[in-house]
């Protein structure tokens, strides 16, 4: 089984701290983690634990942040020998704030992502080809139209910012995607549909055979073969929310590919999420396939029939 994963190569500086500090106040830690980052890298290793061989294609600066990028993304299972390194340009970075009971905040630096372009893609179109699953995680849009200009019905991820600035242009795309994963707030703003259940059908009449939308504490929401699917959630204390969705992603691609349902599928993925959310930090704290089975049996037991 071989997936290829299409997207940002970054370096995540994670923060835990009980407050935001004021102006010119320094403050302590409760911890800190640095390791590497962007959803589609978060995708990538997550799957290769799992046991899938994963490639990615992406683009690193020449720098220091690029070799700790590499070393990571290499002792975890992912071939990295497609990325591209770009003289002169630095690695992208994230930091991620994670303030005791608020949401996560982060500040973003794109820095070497922004010099993945389409000619990268055809110059790497065999590949694209040749793997079981191409996933798309938050690129751009004309790095989407020159992946699905190679290859149909790969799975996509648009993410929050590309939606927000690209939605018509990425409405155009879908007639080529054969699998979406959305949160509720980026499937209302595709779709143009407050209600998930009418957001998924729309957006599964333009193309994608499969629509995930995922909703947090309320679990996650599916418009699979033509009809709906709505799995409850697995509660566990959230520790870090990042990756959580790239983590989903890429159980669910994963057990479909292994051949089982959409429920069950959908059921592995929301077990893998929520192992991963009680966890700090993202690449540290990525489940195993038996972690997530044993999970998915003791959440929702036997049988397959949530839908």
């Amino acid at each position: 089984m071989k997936f290829l994963a299409i997207g940002n190569a970054n370096i995540d500086v994670t923060t835990f701290i009980e407050r935001i500090p004021d102006q010119d106040e320094a403050i302590d830690a409760l911890a800190a983690t640095m390791s590497a980052g962007g959803s589609a890298s978060n995708f990538a290793l997550a799957a290769a634990r799992l046991g899938v061989e994963v490639f990615v294609i992406a683009s690193l600066g020449d720098d220091s942040l690029g070799k700790i990028y590499l070393r990571t993304m290499e002792e975890g299972g992912v071939d990295t020998s497609h990325i591209k390194i770009t003289e002169g340009r630095r690695t992208g970075l994230v930091v991620i704030i994670n303030v005791l009971g608020e949401s996560r905040r982060m500040i973003e630096s794109p820095g070497a992502n922004e010099e993945l372009s389409p000619v990268d893609i055809v110059e790497r179109s065999e590949l694209v080809r040749s793997v079981d699953e191409v996933h798309m995680a938050s690129v751009r849009v004309p790095i989407a139209r020159a992946v699905l200009e190679v290859r149909k019905g790969v799975s996509w991820d648009p993410g929050i910012r590309i939606l927000s600035r690209n939605r018509d242009d990425c409405w155009k795309l879908l007639g080529g995607v054969g699998k979406i994963f959305l949160n509720e707030k980026e499937a209302a703003i595709l779709s143009r549909e407050r209600d998930p259940e009418l957001a998924a059908q729309k957006i599964g009449r333009e193309g994608p055979e499969e629509v995930l939308i995922k909703m947090g504490p309320k679990g996650s929401l599916a418009w699979v073969e033509g009809s709906l699917c709505h799995v409850k959630a697995v509660p566990v204390n959230v520790v870090d929310t990042t990756g959580a969705g790239d983590v989903f992603a890429a159980a669910y691609l994963t057990s479909r590919a292994k051949g089982f349902s959409p429920v069950k599928s959908i059921r592995l993925a929301n077990s893998a999420a929520a192992l991963t959310i009680s966890r700090p930090g993202t690449a540290y704290g990525l489940p195993v396939w038996d972690e997530i089975a044993a999970m998915e049996f003791i959440s929702y037991g036997k049988g397959d029939n949530e839908c």
